[in-house]
């Protein structure tokens, strides 16, 4: 804490006597993003500072994410997978090799979802 005494947030981090220290201090206070932002998104932006409604807000588009994205994730990317016998682990591949023998070269598993 003690380290914290002699910090003052609104004094500039940078000298504001030279050109660069004020347009440091100028892109560290400024998101120059805004400036291709309609008035409406602004506008839009400033009424999500409603406290209140952050945490049902979060939850509620989480669910919606988790309800709607993980199925088509698991749609669109293969769930099954293929590897060669001869890189599996050594106990594996015995057991495999004595019970087919060289007929197997390659076997097929889920991903695990």
């Amino acid at each position: 804490m003690e380290a914290l005494k002699g910090f003052d947030i609104d004094a500039p981090h940078w000298d504001q006597s030279t050109f660069m220290g004020r347009l440091k201090h100028f892109f560290n206070i400024t998101d120059c993003r805004t400036v291709l932002l309609p008035d409406s998104r602004l506008d839009e932006a400033k009424a999500l500072k409603i406290t209140f409604l952050h945490g049902p807000l979060q939850v509620m588009m989480v669910g919606v994410f988790l309800i709607f994205m993980v199925p088509a994730a698991c749609s669109l990317f293969p769930q099954s997978c293929s590897m060669a016998v001869s890189k599996l682990e050594p106990e594996l591949r015995e057991s495999i090799i004595s019970q087919y023998g060289d007929r197997v070269s390659y076997v097929y598993f889920n991903k695990g979802l």
